[in-house]
């Protein structure tokens, strides 16, 4: 049985944020919600693009150390490893 689930990581001044997702799209939104509560810290009374991928480029090019990954993974072998653990993951 293959189990996937989608990781993100975010890094905003040199503070990593993960969180798992059942969903890319799941992780999108979590990723739009992080960008809209930190905009007016980052950039101030600038109006944030209607378009989220230009929303992201826009928060994300400020710092170049600062990044965003949406990675797609296979755990199957964790599962099979961890078959006991029966909380589902939550994102």
């Amino acid at each position: 049985m293959t189990m996937q689930v989608t990781i993100l990581a975010i890094v905003v001044n040199g503070v990593p944020v993960l969180s798992l997702h059942q969903t890319r799209s799941a992780a999108w939104k979590r990723l739009m919600r992080f960008i809209d509560a930190k905009w007016p810290e980052r950039l101030g009374a600038m109006l944030p693009p209607a378009e989220d991928e230009a929303k992201a480029r826009m928060f994300f090019r400020e710092e170049d150390k600062d990044l965003y990954a949406i990675i797609d993974a296979d755990i199957s072998e964790l599962h099979d490893t961890l078959g006991w653990v029966k909380d589902p993951v939550v994102g």
